[in-house]
């Protein structure tokens, strides 16, 4: 059996091929690219929401302190969905703002609807007492875990 699928093109609405290098190509077809950023937008944020909260190898140390990912939260390109309570950072990782965030000395942040000046969330500790933004708390009291759901 072969490692490679024909892909017909003509017969698939959308087709994402991506390379060991981390290269891709997307094709979509006469499929309006608007409906197919909707789509997959929609898979980025079922994919997210099953991933566990460690890295994707448990074992490889990351860069930096145990838990912390080497990147920054890139705020300036981040996205908002209101409506859902997700911020998608702009190095493409998202946060669900619905959830009450801890941090490594068990403070408990959560978002109240706000964004600072470069579109980063404005968190708040639970009890009142700082505000600051997302990147900023994941950066100064991180690694952050999601803790439990916000209460309606």
């Amino acid at each position: 059996m072969s490692d490679y699928r024909f892909v017909d093109f003509d017969d698939q609405r959308i087709a994402l091929l991506v390379n060991t290098d981390g290269s891709y190509e997307l094709h979509t077809g006469s499929t309006c690219t608007s409906r197919a950023a909707e789509f997959l937008f929609e898979l980025a944020v079922q994919l997210e929401a099953v991933h566990p909260p460690y890295p994707c190898n448990p074992s490889a140390e990351p860069d930096g302190p145990k838990g912390r990912p080497a990147e920054p939260i890139d705020s300036r390109r981040g996205r908002l969905d209101r409506e859902r309570s997700l911020w998608t950072d702009g190095r493409g990782h998202l946060w669900d703002l619905s959830l009450v965030w801890g941090d490594v000395a068990d403070r408990l942040w959560r978002w109240h609807g706000s964004l600072d000046s470069f579109g980063a969330p404005l968190l708040r500790t639970v009890d009142g007492t700082t505000t600051e933004p997302l990147d900023v708390v994941r950066a100064v009291y991180g690694p952050l875990i999601p803790v439990a759901k916000v209460a309606e």
